[in-house]
This record gives structure tokens, sequence and C-alpha cells, in this order.
């Protein structure tokens, strides 16, 4: 029969081990970061003569006049942030000297320039939303990252001193049967504890989403519930990517599954990162904060075509 030793070896042992395989998940309230942390308080809504059209392009690039004054690039921004319609108007009073002609042509003029205030806004807000996002991944995976450090610290050192005990537990045992439990138990302790330290599972998070900003992009629908309909438009339209062959969408999902996702996922990861979320480890809060910075970047970069479009009609007159 064992002895005292043994056994309290034993029992320390099994404590050890089971305490090493848990992983508790971790809920984003505890952390301080609710589903709505980013979400707008209110809902948006958008005056629908401002709303691109499906066929805009096509119909402005008919006008002779309008493909005077503007690029295809420039029809298609103005369609976009809902200018397009003032735009010959705005062309026809431009030449009409009379008072009258001048009053209306700055008043079409301070239009266009709400519409681009408008459009401007619109950038800025879900772009806020997206760093919001990328910050709050960010920040929910350093968390974790710091709680996984300590524990691996903390195998570590419950390793060595395993190993010490097991050494010293050899030496003060009688007998060899309680020698041999002590070093085989020992042995096997310092094995698990290595291997824990060498593979950790870590901690987890639960997060989830009930307004997910990468779901529209990855799943591409005809209109979106999330992003304004002239940023939507834009994201939709081939012109606005550098090689005009695929649209922003693709470009971006593109870009994703090859340094992002190393590769086409599963349905379960795509359920957690582009759908409602669930429980994330370190390095997929990282990859999903990875993936909204970069959206974010894109989204900022239409105030580029904004830009070029109001250089082309500062030249009207």
């Amino acid at each position: 029969m064992a002895g005292p030793l043994p056994r309290l070896f034993l029992c320390c042992t099994g404590w050890l081990f089971f305490s090493c395989s848990m992983h508790p998940v971790i809920d984003a309230f505890r952390a301080n970061t609710p589903e709505s942390y980013c979400v707008p308080t209110i809902t948006y809504s958008f005056d629908p003569a401002t709303l691109p059209t499906e066929n805009g392009d096509s119909l402005a690039m008919q006008d002779l006049s309008l493909r005077q004054v503007l690029s295809p690039h420039d029809i298609l921004t103005a369609n976009a942030i809902g200018v397009l319609p003032l735009i010959p108007d705005l062309l026809r009073v431009a030449r009409d000297s009379s008072l009258q002609g001048r009053l209306r042509y700055l008043e079409l003029k301070t239009r266009v320039h709400d519409r681009f205030l408008s459009a401007g806004t619109e950038i800025n807000s879900i772009a806020s939303e997206l760093d919001c996002e990328g910050e709050r991944a960010d920040q929910l995976g350093a968390y974790l990252d710091n709680l996984n450090k300590k524990k691996s610290n903390a195998l570590t050192a419950a390793s060595i001193i395993a190993g010490a005990a097991t050494t010293v537990g050899t030496v003060l045992a009688k007998g060899d049967n309680a020698k041999n439990t002590i070093a085989i138990s020992g042995g096997l302790l310092s094995a698990g504890l290595t291997g824990f330290t060498i593979s950790p599972r870590g901690k987890r998070i639960r997060l989830l989403h009930y307004r997910n900003l990468l779901e529209d992009i990855w799943y591409a629908p005809t209109s979106s519930a999330i992003y304004p309909p002239g940023i939507w438009y834009i994201l939709r339209e081939k012109a606005f990517s550098n090689g005009g062959q695929v649209s922003l969408l693709e470009s971006i999902r593109r870009r994703w599954t090859h340094f992002e996702l190393n590769g086409p996922i599963d349905s379960a990861r795509q359920n957690l990162l582009f759908k409602n979320g669930g429980i994330y480890t370190a390095d997929d809060l990282h990859t999903r904060a990875s993936m909204l910075n970069q959206l974010q970047a894109t989204i900022r970069s239409i105030n580029e075509d904004l830009q070029g479009l109001i250089l082309s009609l500062d030249r009207i007159r």
C-alpha cells in the first residue's frame, strides 16, 4: 500500500493536470465591452432623391455636355453621392450672366456643397464605427494575450517545480514502490506541463455581433442595411477599383482570404467572423481587428474620389 508521501504526490499531480486543462470562456461583458459598444445610437434615414441609380452612369454618358466637363469616373462619383441630377442645371445656368442666373447658380452650388458635406459625414461616420470595432477587437485580443502569457509563465514555473519536487520526493520516499510511484507521477506531470507550455490552448472570450460590419462585405448583398447607399454603390462598382476589373468588395475579400484567413475557411469560422460571432481566441480577435482596419482604410479612400469631383466641378465656371 502506498505511503502518505506518494498519495500526496498523486493528489497534487491530479489537481495540477485538472487545473491546467481548464480553459474558461470569458464573457465580453466581463471585459466591459458589450455588443453595443460601437453601434450608433440612432437609425439613419436617407433622402430618396439623393440615392444613386443603378443606370445613372449609362444615362449620364449619353449627355455630351456632361462628358465635356466630367470624366466617366467623376460621373460615377456624382451618381454615388446624389448630385448627378443637379449638374446639367448647373452647367446651363453657369452660362447665364443675369442676376437671376447667378442666383440660381449659387443656389445649385449650395445644394451640391451640402451633398458633398453629407457624403463626407457618411464616410467619417462609418469609418469611426470601423475604427471603434477594430480597437475593441485588438484590445480584447491583447487582454487574452496577457492572460495567456501569465498562464504560460505559471506553467513553466510549475514544470520546474514539479521536476525538482520529483527529485526530492524520490530521495525522501522509502521503498522501491514509493520511489517508482513518485518518479512516474512526477515524470508524467513534468511532461504534461511542458506539453501545455508548448501548445497552450489559452483563454477565449465570447463576443456576439448584432451588427457585424464585416458581414455585408463578405456576402456582398445587393443592398446594405449597414453602409450608406452612396458608399455601398462605390464599393460594388468595378470602376472605382484601380484595375476596374473587380469591385472594391471583391478586392477586399480576396485580400482577406489570402493574407488574413490563409485560404478558404469553413462555415464555423465564417459564422464567427462574418455573422453573429461566438467564442474567439486571441488570434481570431487580431484577425478581425486587421480586417476592420483594412476596410476602414478603403472607406476613407473614397474621399479621394470626392476630391476629384470637387476639382472638376470647380472648373465649370
